[in-house]
């Protein structure tokens, strides 16, 4: 077998029971939960026998806990999975089937999202990669595509020189933005592979009970990203200058939103925090810390 399942995990034991249950139990899956929830590795690696579960002592993130799971296995090709994520065990081999008959040809590819019309991964993030756009009429088994949604991926560890695929820095968005970035900038290919479906769940595997908390940890996060990626790429200049309209919006819609809309102060102060953060340079990791200090 020449693939490894790599799940990514925070405190979802019934998304991770759900995705495990439409997988089967014909493949080598590797869990990597971000927390000490040993309570998770016991209940999942007794009920599932092929299941390894690793625990890290903290939320690491994303990114820094798909390069622990990466690093754990001794397959050619991974196939990275969020908790919320449903893929059957035909399809998967159906995609170890496309490993074996064009496996050398490309870096990263994904499924196609069958709850979607159309597969779309638009250009916002980065108007340097183009647009990924196909649908169900597509009469190839995959198409070439410059960036991907990071839900799932399937990685060919060939291409890598290093055991850190993803950029740990990035804790929450642009991972995968900045890896197919990478992989453009090395000329290797990026496919989707159309005929091959799997459904997506659309909802974070963070499962936060406090919704506001969860909003304001993804907006923060989400600004943090964007300016580190542009600032990584293109340089810090570029970068701030490109930020620098939605820094003055912040400051301008700020009494407007404060007086009539708090909801659209507290999504627009987070925003601000973590683009701030980002351009002090103070780490995506913090996150969590800054958000339980200023929730109130």
């Amino acid at each position: 077998m020449s693939l490894t399942i790599i799940i990514i995990s925070y405190k979802s034991l019934e998304k991770l029971e759900k995705c495990l249950s439409t997988i089967g139990g014909n493949f080598k899956i590797v869990i990597v939960e971000n927390s000490n929830n040993n309570k998770i590795k016991e209940i999942i690696e007794n009920k599932y026998s092929f299941c390894k579960v690793i625990i890290n002592d903290k939320n690491l993130g994303y990114a820094a806990a798909a390069n622990i799971g990466l690093k754990d296995i001794n397959t050619q090709f991974a196939l990275l999975l969020n908790t919320d994520t449903f893929i059957k065990e035909t399809e998967i081999n159906e995609i170890e089937k496309e490993i074996a008959n064009n496996g050398d040809d490309f870096a990263l590819a994904t499924p196609i999202y069958d709850d979607l019309i159309d597969f779309s991964m638009n250009n916002e993030f980065d108007k340097n990669l183009a647009k990924s756009e196909l649908n169900y009429k597509e009469t190839n088994n995959r198409k070439k595509v410059e960036v991907v949604k990071g839900c799932s991926l399937v990685i060919n560890l060939n291409k890598f020189n290093s055991n850190q695929i993803f950029d740990s820095n990035y804790f929450f968005f642009y991972e995968e933005i900045d890896l197919c970035k990478r992989i453009k900038d090395l000329n290797e290919n990026i496919f989707v592979f159309s005929k091959i479906k799997i459904y997506h769940g659309n909802a974070s595997s963070l499962n936060s009970n406090d919704n506001d908390i969860y909003d304001n940890f993804r907006n923060w996060n989400y600004y943090w990203s964007r300016f580190y990626y542009f600032k990584k790429h293109y340089g810090f200049h570029k970068a701030l200058i490109q930020h620098l309209s939605k820094l003055l919006r912040f400051f301008v819609t700020a009494i407007f939103t404060y007086l009539f809309s708090k909801k659209k102060f507290k999504t627009n102060k987070y925003r601000f925090l973590g683009l701030i953060c980002s351009i002090l340079r103070i780490k995506s990791s913090k996150s969590n810390k800054i958000l339980e200090t200023t929730t109130n």
